[in-house]
Protein backbone atom coordinates (compact mmCIF):
# COMPACT_ATOMS: atom_id res chain seq x y z
CA UNK A 1 0.00 0.00 0.00
CA UNK A 2 0.99 3.58 -1.08
CA UNK A 3 0.57 5.86 2.06
CA UNK A 4 4.01 7.85 2.26
CA UNK A 5 2.08 11.31 2.07
CA UNK A 6 -0.69 10.69 4.40
CA UNK A 7 0.04 13.72 7.01
CA UNK A 8 1.79 15.73 4.79
CA UNK A 9 1.95 18.95 3.55
CA UNK A 10 2.29 19.78 0.04
CA UNK A 11 2.59 23.26 -1.69
CA UNK A 12 2.07 24.36 -5.10
CA UNK A 13 4.79 24.96 -7.58
CA UNK A 14 5.11 28.23 -7.92
CA UNK A 15 5.88 28.47 -11.40
CA UNK A 16 2.54 26.58 -12.20
CA UNK A 17 1.10 30.36 -11.48
CA UNK A 18 0.97 31.22 -14.81
CA UNK A 19 -0.62 28.35 -16.68
CA UNK A 20 -4.43 28.63 -16.58
CA UNK A 21 -5.21 25.00 -15.99
CA UNK A 22 -3.51 24.85 -12.83
CA UNK A 23 -5.09 28.32 -11.30
CA UNK A 24 -7.20 26.33 -8.53
CA UNK A 25 -4.21 25.11 -7.33
CA UNK A 26 -1.83 28.00 -7.43
CA UNK A 27 -0.65 28.90 -4.38
CA UNK A 28 -2.20 26.51 -2.18
CA UNK A 29 -1.02 25.02 0.78
CA UNK A 30 -2.52 21.47 1.25
CA UNK A 31 -2.88 18.86 4.21
CA UNK A 32 -2.93 15.51 2.76
CA UNK A 33 -4.74 13.52 5.54
CA UNK A 34 -5.41 9.92 3.93
CA UNK A 35 -3.03 8.80 0.95
CA UNK A 36 -3.63 4.86 -0.16
CA UNK A 37 -3.09 3.04 -3.37
CA UNK A 38 -6.63 4.52 -4.41
CA UNK A 39 -5.34 7.72 -4.31
CA UNK A 40 -5.65 10.86 -1.96
CA UNK A 41 -7.53 13.50 -0.11
CA UNK A 42 -6.25 16.70 1.52
CA UNK A 43 -7.55 20.22 2.21
CA UNK A 44 -6.09 24.08 1.46
CA UNK A 45 -5.19 25.48 4.59
CA UNK A 46 -4.28 28.98 3.01
CA UNK A 47 -6.84 30.33 1.82
CA UNK A 48 -10.14 30.93 3.12
CA UNK A 49 -13.89 32.39 2.55
CA UNK A 50 -14.38 36.38 2.94
CA UNK A 51 -17.89 35.16 4.63
CA UNK A 52 -17.44 35.03 8.15
CA UNK A 53 -18.18 31.76 10.08
CA UNK A 54 -21.73 32.89 11.71
CA UNK A 55 -23.08 33.85 8.41
CA UNK A 56 -22.13 31.08 6.53
CA UNK A 57 -23.96 29.03 9.43
CA UNK A 58 -26.94 30.40 7.93
CA UNK A 59 -26.78 28.37 4.66
CA UNK A 60 -25.29 25.67 5.95
CA UNK A 61 -26.58 24.05 8.80
CA UNK A 62 -23.76 21.70 9.86
CA UNK A 63 -22.27 24.84 10.44
CA UNK A 64 -25.09 26.25 13.05
CA UNK A 65 -23.82 23.45 15.60
CA UNK A 66 -20.12 25.01 15.81
CA UNK A 67 -19.00 26.98 18.92
CA UNK A 68 -16.84 29.39 16.77
CA UNK A 69 -14.81 29.93 19.90
CA UNK A 70 -13.71 26.71 19.99
CA UNK A 71 -11.97 26.83 16.86
CA UNK A 72 -8.70 28.00 16.06
CA UNK A 73 -9.26 30.41 13.40
CA UNK A 74 -12.76 32.14 13.11
CA UNK A 75 -12.30 31.39 9.17
CA UNK A 76 -13.95 28.90 7.41
CA UNK A 77 -11.01 27.59 4.82
CA UNK A 78 -11.60 27.29 1.05
CA UNK A 79 -10.15 23.62 1.33
CA UNK A 80 -10.48 23.11 -2.48
CA UNK A 81 -12.80 22.45 -6.06
CA UNK A 82 -14.28 19.47 -4.91
CA UNK A 83 -17.68 19.22 -2.76
CA UNK A 84 -17.11 23.15 -2.18
CA UNK A 85 -20.66 23.19 -0.37
CA UNK A 86 -19.66 20.38 1.63
CA UNK A 87 -18.88 21.43 5.48
CA UNK A 88 -15.59 19.89 7.10
CA UNK A 89 -14.15 20.02 10.77
CA UNK A 90 -10.70 19.05 10.76
CA UNK A 91 -8.78 18.88 14.36
CA UNK A 92 -7.50 16.29 16.37
CA UNK A 93 -8.45 12.87 16.53
CA UNK A 94 -10.41 11.81 19.74
CA UNK A 95 -13.68 9.95 18.49
CA UNK A 96 -14.55 7.89 15.80
CA UNK A 97 -17.35 9.29 13.67
CA UNK A 98 -19.39 7.97 11.27
CA UNK A 99 -18.44 9.85 8.04
CA UNK A 100 -14.80 10.21 9.04
CA UNK A 101 -11.77 11.00 6.78
CA UNK A 102 -8.85 10.18 9.79
CA UNK A 103 -4.81 9.26 9.55
CA UNK A 104 -3.02 8.59 12.94
CA UNK A 105 -3.33 12.03 14.34
CA UNK A 106 -5.72 13.98 12.82
CA UNK A 107 -9.58 13.86 11.42
CA UNK A 108 -11.80 15.47 9.01
CA UNK A 109 -15.20 14.86 9.84
CA UNK A 110 -18.79 15.55 8.03
CA UNK A 111 -20.80 14.16 10.42
CA UNK A 112 -23.34 16.80 12.40
CA UNK A 113 -22.33 14.99 15.70
CA UNK A 114 -18.81 15.84 15.10
CA UNK A 115 -19.40 19.33 14.80
CA UNK A 116 -21.85 19.49 17.91
CA UNK A 117 -19.44 17.88 19.61
CA UNK A 118 -16.16 20.29 18.93
CA UNK A 119 -14.14 21.23 22.08
CA UNK A 120 -11.09 23.54 22.63
CA UNK A 121 -8.58 20.38 22.78
CA UNK A 122 -9.04 19.46 19.71
CA UNK A 123 -7.62 22.51 17.98
CA UNK A 124 -10.11 22.37 14.83
CA UNK A 125 -10.75 24.80 11.86
CA UNK A 126 -13.44 24.61 9.70
CA UNK A 127 -13.88 24.75 6.09
CA UNK A 128 -15.47 23.86 2.76
CA UNK A 129 -14.37 21.76 -0.51
CA UNK A 130 -11.42 19.50 -0.56
CA UNK A 131 -8.85 18.58 -3.32
CA UNK A 132 -8.83 14.61 -4.57
CA UNK A 133 -6.80 12.65 -6.45
CA UNK A 134 -7.31 9.34 -8.16
CA UNK A 135 -4.71 6.68 -8.16
CA UNK A 136 -1.29 7.57 -8.89
CA UNK A 137 -2.38 11.01 -9.67
CA UNK A 138 -0.82 12.99 -6.85
CA UNK A 139 2.62 10.81 -6.95
CA UNK A 140 2.66 11.88 -11.44
CA UNK A 141 2.06 15.30 -9.81
CA UNK A 142 4.97 15.50 -7.56
CA UNK A 143 7.01 13.82 -10.17
CA UNK A 144 6.52 16.43 -12.80
CA UNK A 145 7.19 19.08 -10.09
CA UNK A 146 3.52 20.46 -9.51
CA UNK A 147 3.86 20.20 -5.93
CA UNK A 148 6.74 20.62 -3.53
CA UNK A 149 6.91 18.00 -0.32
CA UNK A 150 7.28 18.46 3.29
CA UNK A 151 6.75 15.56 5.57
CA UNK A 152 4.42 17.38 8.60
CA UNK A 153 6.84 16.35 11.29
CA UNK A 154 6.81 19.31 13.83
CA UNK A 155 10.81 19.37 13.48
CA UNK A 156 10.10 19.87 9.64
CA UNK A 157 7.55 21.87 9.89
CA UNK A 158 9.56 24.40 12.11
CA UNK A 159 12.87 24.15 10.81
CA UNK A 160 11.94 25.33 7.15
CA UNK A 161 12.04 28.98 6.43
CA UNK A 162 8.76 29.15 4.73
CA UNK A 163 7.64 32.24 2.95
CA UNK A 164 4.44 34.84 4.35
CA UNK A 165 2.23 32.96 2.35
CA UNK A 166 2.46 29.92 3.63
CA UNK A 167 3.28 30.86 7.41
CA UNK A 168 -0.03 30.87 8.16
CA UNK A 169 -0.74 27.29 7.07
CA UNK A 170 1.53 25.79 8.79
CA UNK A 171 1.74 27.37 11.99
CA UNK A 172 -2.47 26.26 11.55
CA UNK A 173 -0.98 22.55 10.89
CA UNK A 174 1.71 22.75 13.72
CA UNK A 175 -1.10 24.10 16.20
CA UNK A 176 -3.10 20.89 15.19
CA UNK A 177 -1.17 18.32 15.84
CA UNK A 178 1.47 19.90 18.42
CA UNK A 179 -0.45 22.34 20.84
Amino acid sequence: MTSFLTDSLIIANPAISDIPKFSNIAGRAIYIIEHSDAGAIGVSLNQSFSTPIDKLAKELPALVNVDFDSLLSPKVLSGGPIAGDTPWILGKKMTQYDKQIANGVLAMNFSEQAFKDNLRERNSICGLGTFGWGAGQLEAELANSLWHYFPASEEALSAIPFPDSFRGAVQLLLAMKYD
